[in-house]
């Protein structure tokens, strides 16, 4: 079946349905295992996660808009929950503890591309203001939540250590954002500077 043609069969009923479905789990489980195998330098079988992520994109598929193929956002939104799931099993057994050291915790964002010297330093001023911000402007809890995030530890992992729920370790985080944008823009760095110094393919 071409894109559409997918699509429209797995929106339908019958044992059209069924085998388009079937097709999908299998576009999903060889895109997953590419994706996501070794990523936090671990072995990723598709396998365990495969129905997860089908039956995430079967209850979204009215968010689809038809922006790009029906299969190149199934896996956008498979991986999201590959990369949830392998999140909670990395850090399952690792404590917030770290993040809340009075010495400070080094924020390390990766960077994807080979950077130039002009660049290089910018992105240690930027860091280093984060650093800075994170330690001054936050409390003790966005600014524990906020190292977590940025070290990618997953809002599920982070709520359930602080013995909170996700909506209210959102609203954390959005908390703390929020106070890390004010803080770039007093020191003269827009939201869109910052990402094009972090961003992948800057040069």
């Amino acid at each position: 079946m071409d894109d559409d043609e997918l699509f429209t069969l797995i929106k339908a009923d019958g044992a059209s349905r069924d085998r388009a479905i079937s097709q999908l789990r299998a576009i999903l489980l060889r895109g997953l295992g590419k994706s996501l195998n070794h990523r936090y330098g671990q072995p990723f079988n598709a396998e365990d996660i495969v129905q997860e992520a089908l039956m995430k994109v079967l209850h979204s598929l009215d968010k689809f808009e038809g922006r790009s193929k029906f299969t190149t956002w199934a896996m956008t939104v498979a991986t999201r929950v590959g990369i949830s799931a392998l999140r909670r099993k990395y850090h399952q057994d690792v404590s917030l503890e770290p993040f809340s050291a009075a010495d400070g915790y080094s924020i390390e964002i990766p960077v994807f591309d080979e950077p130039t010297l002009s660049n290089t330093e910018s992105r240690a001023k930027i860091l280093s203001l984060l650093q800075s911000l994170i330690e001054t402007e936050l409390t003790d809890r966005q600014r524990l939540a906020t190292r977590a995030f940025l070290s990618d530890f997953a809002t599920d992992e982070i709520a359930e250590q602080l013995n909170m729920n996700r909506n209210a370790v959102y609203k954390l985080i959005h908390d703390a954002r929020r106070k890390l944008k004010d803080g770039f823009e007093r020191a003269g760095l827009t939201s869109q500077a910052i990402f094009d110094e972090l961003s992948e393919g800057n040069q």
